[in-house]
């Protein structure tokens, strides 16, 4: 017995040795072929694709879920909204009730509201956490999100979609330790292939990710998440099928006048959608002041009440896409395209409002269809030669809705375009959208994604590069001034403590840290003019106001604006009650730019020596090429000691530290010396070009038969 267990890990160890030399020939091949220097590289490589079948395969999933239970609760009719409208009044309000009350009970299990607006949470997952989704509220919430369209309520389904995608890509990103400008980055090809495997759109999907989540449009970005997208459009393709979401054969310009008339609904559309932000906001305020009612409970009534609507105007129920899709064929009354909007506004207000989870996005498309509807209902009766039917304008008005309520005109003109799959609509989606969201932009400055985490304090960028810096606070690089004047400083000490710097510019500090202000090489040179005053000059003598003065809680691409208004290499930075603290150098901003933007993470290393309070800080510049990273003990130097390890020699690294976890889990710092022994649970943090810590990064580089293989990288 014990030697056949004996053989069968043999048989074990072998096989795993044999899928690490395959993986690493794998790598190598990547590496000759596509020029990918760097582990790095190729694990985000491979990733992209990876993400694109995950997403592909959730949203397949995903769709499973919510029409299986929609089946369960609505019947097996394949279309939901004629069970609904077959449906008997109580059975309206019991089912959507009942859907509530699973999602109370999801609020009530996970001890955490699972409603908002998760588009924001991945907004400000790369604004300012560089890229990290939290999972355990992205389940909580996809969960939930099934339960609630499952059950009627007025939400997307690609809500659900586009969080797990972005979960799952961040995590997989941080657990393979790639920088947070990659991370990000796979956050929104997660996003992007979530949305396509929605709604069968990835360029849309793609383009979506770019200018609502990232803000970018680089190169660098596009082609990884248009390769995630498709992928996962493509898997969803394949089970099933290739179809329009809303098609709209026919529709086509009937006279060159007619582009007014869409110009007019593009205005229009700006107006509805800055109500449409207002009436979901409304509805999240409303529910919040029921402080009688228990925050799981919410849900439940929320759905409880949208049933009720549902009596009158089952059309509100779902997402809206069958409704919208009625209104793009010409086929609603005109009684109905008069109710329809507000109908429809309310029932998303009241199941967002009482905590339901799902998107926004859906609802939104489908009241701009009504909205467009009517409008052009209206147009065409005043103007029936010279304009389309109002399903054309439908069609247009959800563009002018999506592109109102997200400030993002560019994804929006392509969605619909993809949705309709008519070309002949191009120009009236282009004029529509953009004027909707240029004017929308005017009457509220924020989108339906950027509204909530305004409301709670949040300043997010718009431009992905922006957002980097808005993630950082001026205190994050603060640097103690230990060549502060007094005002009664003499000037003889004065201008030694120049000849003892470098900077030309030193800052007048009084008792209680208050800022009294600057002197520069140049105000000391006017002091020269009589020198027989000089005994009697002091700092306070020869400083002059301070211009500009940073705040430590302020974002940094504030302090980037207030640098770009002055010619310093450094500002002075105070606490809220104006006590002088330190000063943000201009070149420590440009190298969070350079690390977090253009990917290279070895032009900013900070060094602290003992108590960081008395010591400050030591600032040590590394060349463009080198870092400082901690790497886990590669498994063959475990039982070594240093000495041994030679990984000068092999590598031409330096070990710095070495941190050992101990057996309560806490981990302390060794100063490494050439007896000591390396453990399997230790890390050693390491100097040295980026390529040779890359190559200590792999788990058998020092393995005497891939020495030569990993070389070759």
């Amino acid at each position: 017995m014990g030697g056949s267990r004996w053989r069968f890990w043999r048989v074990l160890r072998v096989a795993a040795r044999d899928l690490r030399r395959r993986w690493r020939l794998v790598e190598f091949k990547l590496a000759r072929q596509f020029g990918l220097a760097t582990r790095a590289d190729r694990q985000f490589f491979l990733l992209v694709p990876l993400i694109g079948v995950i997403a592909g395969s959730l949203g397949v999933v995903v769709h499973g879920l919510i029409d299986g239970l929609r089946r369960l609760l609505w019947g097996a009719d394949p279309s939901f909204l004629a069970a609904a409208t077959e449906a008997e009044w109580w059975w309206r309000v019991g089912a959507c009730t009942l859907g509530g009350l699973a999602v109370s009970v999801v609020v009530w299990l996970g001890k955490e509201p699972v409603g908002g607006h998760g588009m924001s949470l991945l907004i400000e997952s790369v604004a300012r956490r560089g890229g990290e989704v939290p999972a355990r509220p992205v389940i909580l919430r996809a969960i939930a999100a099934v339960l609630t369209v499952g059950a009627g309520g007025s939400l997307g389904r690609e809500g659900p979609m586009i969080r797990l995608g972005a979960m799952i890509s961040s995590t997989l990103g941080r657990r393979f330790r790639l920088p947070p400008h990659r991370v990000k980055i796979l956050l929104g090809c997660g996003a992007a292939a979530g949305l396509a495997a929605a709604y069968n759109i990835p360029v849309g999907g793609a383009l979506f990710a770019m200018e609502v989540i990232l803000g970018n449009f680089a190169l660098e970005i596009f082609g990884p998440i248009v390769v995630s997208s498709v992928i996962s459009t493509l898997i969803v393709r394949a089970v099933e099928g290739n179809l329009l979401v809303y098609p709209a054969p026919g529709f086509e310009l009937e006279s060159l006048w007619e582009i007014v008339a869409y110009a007019g609904l593009g205005l229009v559309g700006a107006v509805s959608s800055v109500v449409f932000v207002w009436a979901v906001r409304g509805g999240v305020l409303a529910f919040g002041r029921l402080r009688f009612l228990p925050p799981a409970l919410r849900p439940a009534l929320g759905m409880a009440m949208l049933g009720g609507l549902a009596v009158a105007y089952p059309q509100v129920l779902g997402s809206g896409v069958e409704t919208a899709t009625l209104a793009v064929a010409g086929q609603l009354s005109l009684g109905l395209l008069l109710v329809l909007p507000a109908a429809k506004l309310l029932a998303t207000a009241l199941t967002a409002g009482g905590g339901g989870a799902g998107g926004l996005f859906t609802p939104s498309l489908t009241f701009g269809a009504l909205v467009g509807s009517a409008y052009g209902y209206g147009i065409h009766h005043l103007f029936p030669g010279t304009t389309a039917s109002y399903g054309a304008y439908a069609a247009v008005g959800m563009a002018a809705i999506a592109a109102g309520t997200s400030h993002a005109p560019i994804s929006a003109i392509l969605i619909l375009f993809e949705f309709t799959g008519n070309y002949d609509l191009i120009l009236p989606l282009m004029v529509a959208a953009i004027l909707s969201s240029l004017v929308s932009r005017r009457l509220y400055p924020y989108s339906i994604y950027v509204a909530p985490l305004r409301r709670e304090g949040v300043e997010v960028a718009h431009r992905m590069e922006e957002a980097v810096l808005a993630g950082l606070a001026v205190g994050d690089l603060l640097r103690q001034d230990r060549d502060v004047l007094a005002p009664a400083t003499p000037y003889k000490e004065v201008v030694a403590r120049f000849l003892g710097t470098r900077r030309s510019r030193l800052f007048v500090v009084a008792d209680g840290g208050r800022l009294v202000g600057s002197v520069s090489l140049h105000d000391i040179k006017h002091a020269l003019d009589d020198p027989g005053t000089l005994m009697a000059v002091v700092a306070h003598d020869l400083a002059t106001p301070i211009e500009a003065t940073l705040v430590s809680s302020q974002r940094l691409h504030e302090a980037a604006e207030e640098f770009a208004r002055w010619d310093f290499e450094r500002l002075p930075v105070l606490d809220e009650a104006g006590a002088y603290q330190g000063f943000l150098a201009k070149k420590d901003l440009l190298a969070v730019y350079a690390q977090e933007v253009l990917g290279r993470p070895a032009m900013l290393a900070t060094f602290v020596a003992g108590n960081e309070e008395e010591a400050g800080r030591d600032y040590v510049e590394l060349p463009p090429d080198y870092s400082v990273r901690a790497v886990p003990v590669p498994p063959a130097l475990v039982g070594r000691t240093l000495a041994e390890a030679r990984l000068p020699q092999r590598f031409g690294v330096r070990v710095l530290e070495i941190r050992r976890r101990l057996p309560d889990g806490e981990t302390t710092p060794i100063i490494p010396e050439a007896a000591t022994i390396l453990g399997h649970l230790d890390e050693i943090v390491v100097l040295g070009p980026d390529a040779a810590v890359e190559r200590l990064r792999h788990p058998e580089c020092c393995d005497t038969e891939s020495d030569a293989l990993i070389g070759l990288n």
